[in-house]
């Protein structure tokens, strides 16, 4: 017989993994985007698969260890993390408390948990996003060491007809082929620091164009255009992707910082130009750093502002003074 687990566990995705994304959901209610959604609806599902779920979902989502926290039975609050996409470096993916368990300490001693488990592995840095607005996070985040680095801006677009273009001449565009990676990556990581870049995990493997590129992005469920200026070097690109299994579209706009004011308008009104006019699923955008400038122009094509994010970085292997909230 199982004695009821109490306080800090270890997350076991048998035990845990349902109870936590009804955590997630609960704790994050209103700020959740499509990927996020469908994230959620794929953990719901793999834990009413069970034992076969779990090993299903092991290749898939990777190695995501992490802690929850128990009371009276229950999961009341969660912290997960994984390796990042620079060596050495790893993510916070969410720290969830339940509301009714809020302003006890839980989220800093499931962080301090986490801290010293990535310690453990070897790991250089952490990185983790979080909310703008919610101060009480970011003041904890603070406390343990954790400096911003950068921000970003998450937009979301419901479903339904797009307006009609505001006039905006179009650009010359061309689709971009497998010669265009490197400009691509390189207008990705253009306008952010270092530091910025690996919290946000700008992946080169995630700027491919050509039609290998297509191919893949279609084995893994995805349908993805990416269009490059004609000028040379192209100063400022589009990718339009339709996500089938989750059901939703993405919007990302690639340009040169100095040319933010005069093309990137034009780029926005392109990118949606491509879109199905009668959209079926809402769409995203996330705009970091200067590129945030572009949220007006947004706007003006129906998205909303979902959440506004600060990415924040924390070296480890050297000693850092934790500070007393006053």
């Amino acid at each position: 017989m199982r004695l009821p687990e109490e306080g800090l566990v270890p997350f076991h995705p048998l035990r845990h993994l349902g109870p936590v994304a009804d955590l997630i959901a609960e704790a994050f209610a209103g700020e959740l985007g499509p990927w996020a959604q469908y994230t959620l609806r794929r953990m719901r599902q793999i834990a009413r698969w069970g034992t076969l779920g779990v090993l299903l979902w092991a290749p898939e989502m990777g190695e995501t260890p992490g802690f929850v926290w128990m009371a009276d039975g229950q999961v009341v609050g969660n912290v997960s993390f994984r390796r990042a996409a620079v060596a050495g470096g790893w993510m916070i993916g969410n720290v969830a408390v339940h509301p009714q368990w809020r302003g006890r300490s839980i989220g800093r001693a499931l962080m301090e948990a986490a801290l010293d488990e990535i310690a453990r592995r070897g790991g250089t840095w952490v990185g983790l996003e979080v909310r703008e607005d919610n101060p009480v996070a970011v003041g904890l985040y603070e406390r343990l060491g954790f400096e911003t680095v950068g921000s970003s801006l998450e937009m979301l677009r419901p479903a339904g007809p797009l307006p009609l273009q505001a006039g905006q001449a179009s650009p010359p565009l061309r689709r971009a082929r497998a010669a265009d990676s490197d400009t691509l990556y390189y207008l990705a990581r253009e306008g952010l620091t270092r530091a910025h870049q690996e919290v946000l995990e700008i992946r080169r493997s995630a700027y491919r164009a050509g039609w290998e590129a297509c191919i893949s992005a279609w084995l893994e469920g995805r349908t993805e255009r990416w269009w490059t200026t004609t000028d040379q070097p192209p100063t400022g690109a589009l990718r339009v992707t339709s996500h089938r299994p989750g059901r939703w579209y993405e919007v990302e706009i690639l340009v040169q910082p100095q040319r933010i004011d005069d093309l990137g308008p034009a780029l926005v009104e392109a990118a949606l130009a491509r879109l199905p006019r009668r959209m079926r699923w809402e769409a995203a955008t996330v705009l970091p750093g200067i590129r945030m400038d572009l949220e007006v122009h947004f706007v003006r094509m129906g998205f909303r502002p979902l959440r506004r994010l600060l990415q924040m970085r924390r070296p480890l292997g050297t000693p850092v003074e934790i500070r007393i909230a006053e």
